[in-house]
């Protein structure tokens, strides 16, 4: 980089020819800078003098003919106040026409400021290509990743519904199921109470229609012999015991349901703990396996 010595800022500066400030500014082949008012008038093919150095050179020699500078610059020589034109590749400085000259610099390798920039230029121009390239990559795979992650995002999404899906679907039949059982129970509870009414009826007639005869023959008992005989030659086959076949308190067809209700319901607490223990360990050897 060039030193920041030889450096400073150029606002105004002054035609070292006229003292006034620079205007339509041009260089010479010597290095200076003046007004092109400033520079001598001479027919085509005649000698040009810098009006400093009074040094003559041909005219129709490329590197002497006028300049336009152009816009100035914004930095000249802090030790001569000269602009600067030179650049020495040794020390890295800007220089003007005056510390080209100088020995300091006599020795070195020093080139015209536009011509030592060039370089740098190039390597500017290929590092920022380099980066553009680098940062088109990076946003291509951003992208691409991006795509990926939210390809990723929608498949968890239907991961999510899937599962929800699922356990409405086993809330669902658990549910319908859980209505039939209760259906067959509550038919089966209605059926007990229906033979117990009917138990309890028969078995309460036979009950009243034996408290009778045991009424009738009690106040029997209480007889005189004479009646108590007549009356047993005329009615012996009234009293004789007659049997009694009690009904079922529990009909086969419903102890053949009960039966199969109680096997159903017996292993079904066993049956969803091993749904539940199954779901568990599926769903915790899944999570260990992607930790």
């Amino acid at each position: 980089m060039p030193s920041t010595r030889s450096l400073r800022g150029l606002h105004h500066v002054a035609c070292p020819a006229c003292t006034r400030p620079l205007q339509d500014a041009v260089t010479i082949a010597c290095g200076h800078a003046v007004c092109l008012s400033c520079l001598p008038r001479t027919p085509m093919g005649a000698k040009l003098l810098c009006p400093l150095c009074q040094e003559e050179e041909e005219q129709t020699q490329a590197a002497v003919a006028p300049v336009p500078l152009g816009p100035l610059g914004e930095t000249c020589c802090e030790e001569h106040g000269e602009k600067i034109y030179f650049f020495c590749e040794t020390d890295a400085e800007l220089l003007c026409v005056f510390c080209r000259e100088g020995p300091a610099h006599q020795a070195h390798t020093v080139g015209f400021l536009d011509e030592a920039i060039q370089p740098y230029r190039d390597r500017l121009k290929s590092r920022l290509e380099a980066l553009r390239m680098e940062r088109d990559k990076m946003e291509d795979k951003k992208c691409q990743e991006d795509h990926k992650l939210r390809e990723l995002l929608m498949q968890v999404e239907s991961k999510k519904q899937q599962v929800e899906a699922a356990f409405e679907r086993l809330t669902q039949e658990l549910g319908d199921q859980r209505h039939l059982l209760m259906t067959r129970l509550e038919g089966l509870e209605q059926q007990i109470w229906e033979e117990r009414e009917e138990y309890i009826t028969k078995v309460s007639q036979e009950v009243h229609r034996l408290g009778a005869q045991v009424e009738e023959l009690e106040e029997k008992c209480q007889r005189p012999a004479s009646e108590l005989l007549q009356d047993a030659r005329l009615n012996q086959s009234r009293y004789e015991m007659k049997t009694f076949v009690s009904p079922e308190a529990i009909s086969s067809d419903l102890a053949r349901k009960i039966r199969n209700l109680h096997r159903k319901i017996l292993g079904l607490p066993k049956m969803m703990r091993t749904f539940s223990e199954n779901l568990i360990h599926h769903l915790e050897t899944d999570s260990e396996t992607d930790a």
